[in-house]
């Protein structure tokens, strides 16, 4: 059975081809975080989850099957309640890392993100599914190294998602940063 899915994480939309020249600064923690992503293990193979995916009707979370909860009485998508457990996935490993405890994996359960019926259908394509990729990079630079820089590069990859697509829990994602 497929996990319920949640619309709060997803990640960096596309820059200019021509950047204009910047003064030299120093690197900042989004930058140390964006290094270490981008310098992280490869993501695992998305073969079976990924935005040629076809989705499955008549799943829980699908049109016309909202998964109906005490929150939300009217149901919400797949993808809305996956991305509710990504927001108690990363309070539990941001608590872990405080604890100095190691933090469980996300990447195996916020990989799912890419092949999960999103509230509007038409909202899977192309931009979006960039945008999760570039998230699921911050994941998996997380899981290889996990800290402050890191969870806060995964939030801001929510933040980058949702200022482009349901912009609704902008203000509670923002929250979510680790000081």
């Amino acid at each position: 059975m497929r996990l319920p899915t949640l619309a709060i994480l997803f990640a960096f939309a596309a820059c200019s081809t021509e950047p204009s020249p910047q003064p030299a600064t120093a690197p900042t923690t989004a930058d140390a975080a964006a290094a270490k992503a981008e310098a992280a293990q490869p993501v695992p193979s998305d073969a079976d989850c990924n935005l040629n995916t076809p989705l499955v009707p008549g799943i829980p979370g699908s049109p016309g099957h909202l998964i109906v909860s005490s929150r939300n009485p009217n149901g919400d998508s797949e993808l809305s309640v996956l991305m509710r457990v990504f927001v108690d996935d990363l309070n539990e490993v941001r608590a872990a890392v405080l604890a100095h405890q190691p933090p469980k994996k996300l990447f195996p359960t916020h990989r799912k993100m890419r092949c999960a019926w999103p509230t509007k259908p038409s909202e899977r394509n192309a931009d979006f599914d960039a945008r999760a990729q570039a998230y699921l990079a911050n994941v998996a630079a997380f899981d290889h190294d996990p800290g402050q820089a890191t969870y806060n590069a995964i939030i801001n990859g929510c933040i980058a998602c949702h200022s482009q697509s349901c912009g609704g829990p902008l203000d509670f994602i923002d929250g979510m940063k680790w000081q």
